[in-house]
């Protein structure tokens, strides 16, 4: 496994760590988001799987493509974080 490979490994475990400890600490107005966006999720299967299936794949490639973007964002989130608390730790001379 290359370096870059373990970093962005280890990246994703922090951030679905980092997640996991969020939603046990949700709020109900968070808790309440997070059921409808299930219960939409579940409504917009439904609806895809009425539709022909050439639009069936069209919405289907929308929705995992934006996964992905939103996935990589997240990860670069996290990174540009950590980049930014270094240089904030330096400015204040901590390093």
């Amino acid at each position: 496994m290359e370096k870059n490979e373990i970093f962005e490994t280890a990246i994703r475990e922090l951030t679905e760590a980092a997640i996991s400890k969020l939603k046990e600490n949700l709020d109900d107005i968070e808790r309440q988001l997070y059921a409808e966006v299930k219960a939409l999720s579940s409504q917009a299967r439904e609806i895809v799987k009425t539709l022909p299936a050439d639009q069936q794949k069209i919405l289907t490639d929308y929705f995992e493509k934006t996964n992905l973007i939103a996935d990589h964002e997240c990860q670069h989130l996290y990174v540009q974080g950590a980049k930014d608390c270094v240089e904030l730790l330096q400015r204040l001379g901590v390093l």
